[in-house]
């Protein structure tokens, strides 16, 4: 891998404090001996050549001559950084710093080095100690920033990049870093006035017009997105990623034919792509042309004829499509066929869970249940099916059964948590929720599920909003979770704070029933009567049965 120090090092140059010494100095004054100084020179000749492992070698015997020069020391981590050898930059480093331990440059010396022997977690904090250090140096912010993203920590690497901007303003690549970043939080504004001033620095860098899509399909402007895609791929053709970030979006904007055109491309570069030739059954069927769709599926399932994983993906699509009988019967052929397999009785449960037949698919998955007792997928999909049904008592002990089997999992403790509060256990729910952020203190879902249970029944409001805002943070374009951040804050009494949340959260969610109903009460007690009641009509439309919100909009009539 092109270690990340070598282009910032060659960008900033030779450290001023290691040049030769100036015309008056004698020998004694700048070194211990005529023989450290020919090195020294020798040594800075190959650099200037090319030669960085003769140079390195030359400035090395400068530096036994005289172990005291920390300039030297730190240049010749440089020199090593750059020759491909990071574990003698990161000596070199750890050497300075062992007599200079607030040494900036010593710091990102040694913070790259350990980012290029792959150690980036270590990487962290030399570098932020560097920054904090001398905070003016763009190359120091730069490294930061990098290692800030591969570490997945996106708003450490937007506060760097927006730090990097400041000081360089013509360096194009942190101003589409920025963009990028500003982008993945959700900040699009920042993202668009970010990318606005990469495009003027650098107009032809990749990945402008795919970002720029990127950032108009969050915004919602759907046709500027699809033909930002399209101008990309007119110049990348074989980015199949973009092309079907294009499909999906072609299909959601109701484009279908267009897309089925799309998804026959993706399915053409990509024939053994289970999810490619998804996507052109997908399109297919949405598009009219079913006996297409029907060949898209055959050739999915022919990709490994006894994987029920992709026959499943079958039933799926046919069951969008309103084919349920047809996804029935693909199960039921695939069990019979294989009556000794007991992933049969699970794809038959399925099949029927997703076709709406709830009971017939709780038959089914306690078969496959019985089949294969110790299975963790089997139990997890029996108290799946009876939650879904709301059979809340056996979906408990559904739940119960399959903690015993992997009683640390987080995820299961969530699922348990929140049928015990669908079945007017309260208490075990928060217990849960505890119990499953003991596990895994950071895991979103863990932390929204806990804080949202805390502010519907309106208990301990301050923590549940940390818990939401630390869940919001790591994820900022999940809807369910800045819902529970709007619905919170309107628990809070903060009602303006809590309209901008849930509106956002109705845009990233399609129009979940229960967003509508959250921003019809944010409505209603701001007393925007006719704007609540719109989003009273909306849930119901989506969730006709819910008397709840019938009770609402009865009200304000």
């Amino acid at each position: 891998m092109w270690p990340i120090l070598m282009s910032l090092v060659l960008a900033a140059g030779p450290s001023p404090a290691a040049a030769a010494p100036a015309a008056g100095d004698t020998i004694a004054g700048a070194y211990p001996s005529e023989q450290a100084l020919r090195h020294y020179l020798q040594g800075r000749w190959l650099e200037e050549e090319g030669q960085g492992t003769e140079a390195q070698a030359e400035l090395s015997r400068a530096l036994s001559l005289d172990p005291t020069a920390t300039d030297l020391a730190l240049h010749l981590a440089e020199v090593a950084a750059n020759s491909g050898d990071p574990g003698r930059a990161l000596e070199l480093a750890e050497r300075v710093l062992a007599d200079e331990p607030g040494n900036a440059r010593a710091l990102w010396l040694k913070g790259a080095a350990l980012v290029n022997l792959g150690r980036a977690e270590e990487a962290l904090g030399p570098l932020q100690a560097a920054v904090l250090a001398d905070s003016t140096r763009a190359e120091y912010v730069r490294t930061l920033g990098r290692v800030a993203e591969l570490l997945d920590r996106i708003p450490e690497a937007e506060r760097a990049w927006e730090t990097v901007t400041r000081l360089d303003e013509q360096d194009a690549e942190s101003w589409f870093q920025l963009a990028s970043t500003a982008a993945r939080l959700g900040r699009f504004d920042l993202a668009d006035s970010a990318l606005d001033a990469a495009s003027a620095l650098n107009p032809v860098r990749p990945g402008t017009l795919f970002l720029r899509g990127l950032i108009r399909e969050a915004q919602g402007r759907t046709s500027e997105a699809i033909d930002l895609y399209r101008h990309h791929l007119e110049l990348h053709p074989t980015d199949q990623a973009t092309r079907r970030r294009l499909v999906g979006l072609l299909s959601r904007a109701g484009r279908d034919r267009e897309a089925y055109r799309e998804a026959r491309l993706l399915a053409a570069a990509q024939p053994d792509d289970p999810s490619a030739l998804q996507a052109e059954a997908e399109t297919a069927f949405a598009s009219g042309q079913a006996s297409a769709g029907e060949r898209a599926l055959a050739k999915l399932r022919a990709l490994a004829p006894d994987e029920p994983e992709l026959v499943l993906r079958s039933i799926a699509v046919l069951v969008r499509h309103d084919r349920e009988r047809e996804a029935v019967q693909l199960a039921d052929d695939w069990a019979h066929q294989r009556p000794d397999d007991p992933d049969g009785a699970s794809l038959q449960a399925r099949a029927r869970a997703l076709g709406g037949e709830l009971d017939s698919a709780a038959v089914y998955a306690e078969r496959a249940v019985a089949a294969a007792p110790e299975s963790l997928d089997s139990r997890r999909l029996l108290a799946r099916i009876y939650q879904d049904a709301k059979r809340w008592p056996e979906a408990v002990a559904a739940w119960k059964q399959a903690r015993q089997l992997s009683p640390g999992d987080p995820l299961l403790m969530l699922d348990y948590g929140f049928c015990l509060e669908q079945s007017g256990d309260i208490t075990g729910a928060i217990e849960m929720g505890r119990q499953a952020l003991g596990h895994s203190p950071d895991l979103p879902g863990a932390l929204n599920f806990l804080g949202y249970l805390l502010a519907d029944h309106d208990r301990d409001l301050p923590e549940a909003l940390s818990l939401i805002r630390r869940a919001v943070e790591q994820d900022p374009e999940n809807g369910a979770y800045v819902d529970s951040y709007g619905w919170v804050l309107y628990r809070l009494g903060r009602l303006d704070e809590a309209r901008q949340q849930l509106e956002s959260a109705v845009r990233m969610t399609g129009g979940d029933p229960v967003v509508h109903e959250h921003l019809g009460d944010v409505y209603r007690d701001l007393r925007l009567y006719e704007r609540a009641r719109a989003q009273y009509r909306a849930c119901l439309q989506a969730d006709s049965r819910n008397q709840r919100v019938r009770n609402k909009l009865e009200k304000l009539r």
